[in-house]
């Protein structure tokens, strides 16, 4: 009996260790000052952007949690000396958009049509009661472009990747590209084939990012990086694609693709972790969920 109350009290001291961890990782910021208009703010969660324009400012993403979005929203005042004017959601993912509540209601949220629809349909419990207020009140289907003051913002739907309805965020007069989880730089993608995503549609939705006119682009997850550091990326989905494509043409079995040696271009690559924690976004993951698109076995729950 002694010895089930030590190991009780033991689980519940690093029950308290952890929670007190991620307490204050929660509250962790850091800014990267991109230009003098631009800033990054990273945290337990995604990249989230902030543009200042002489109309207010324009934050890109919340990340997990609410108090992070109550502390992204007075980062960006803080940086920007004005108030938040736009917020726009990449996609509906929970460290992209759980921070929406820590902003003011009545704040002009834009995402895709597709995210607001999957954030309604997969993640429902979330947005009950006040969160509701902050879901996107603004969508678009392809294209959406904004003027505050002396910025121009362009947001575009270029296709299916991450999920069937990211985003990308143009800063026209910085040449500045947001790319929400549609890049991952250096790290290992979530690829979610429930949600519409598509390892095989990937490749092509970066030919038409391509297109634009940047210098800079800022990833989901990961560094700042420029137009050769997403082109770097788009190798890597264009050799997972080919992997899912073989595998299936020559019903290769799952554990030979998760074997496979043709996936050379993610060296470095590093999985996401979220609070020290591993989030299984690695080789073998990217590998089966090009192998399970291209045989078909998942199931689409939107």
């Amino acid at each position: 009996m002694k010895f089930w109350k030590k190991c009780i009290i033991a689980l519940l001291l690093l029950i308290v260790i952890f929670v007190v961890y991620v307490l204050l990782n929660v509250r962790s910021l850091t800014v990267e000052t991109v230009s003098e208009d631009i800033h990054v703010i990273r945290g337990m969660g995604g990249n989230t952007t902030v543009l200042n324009t002489d109309a207010g400012a324009v934050v890109i993403d919340s990340m997990t949690f609410k108090i992070q979005g109550s502390l992204i929203r007075e980062k960006a005042e803080e940086l920007t000396g004005k108030e938040v004017v736009l917020l726009v959601n990449t996609h509906y993912h929970l460290d992209h958009t759980h921070g929406n509540p820590g902003f003011k209601p009545g704040t002009q949220i834009v995402s895709t049509e597709r995210t607001l629809s999957h954030l309604k349909a997969l993640d429902a419990d979330n947005w009950q009661g006040d969160a509701a207020k902050l879901l996107p009140n603004d969508t678009f289907t392809d294209r959406r472009q904004f003027k505050f003051g002396n910025k121009t913002i362009t947001l575009i739907h270029p296709g299916r990747g991450h999920t069937d309805g990211d985003l990308v965020v143009l800063f026209e007069e910085d040449k500045t590209l947001v790319m929400g989880d549609l890049f991952f730089n250096q790290h290992y993608p979530n690829i979610d084939l429930e949600a519409g995503g598509s390892v095989q549609a990937w490749p092509a939705t970066i030919d038409k990012v391509l297109e634009l006119g940047f210098d800079t682009v800022i990833p989901g997850h990961g560094d700042t990086t420029n137009r050769a550091g997403l082109v770097g990326f788009q190798r890597m989905m264009k050799q997972l694609a080919e992997i899912g494509s073989l595998a299936a043409s020559n019903t290769t079995p799952l554990s030979d693709t998760l074997n496979s040696s043709a996936l050379t271009e993610d060296a470095g690559y590093q999985p996401i972790k979220f609070g020290g924690i591993s989030l299984g976004l690695n080789r073998e993951f990217v590998l089966q969920r090009s192998w399970e698109e291209s045989t078909g076995n998942f199931e689409l729950k939107n």
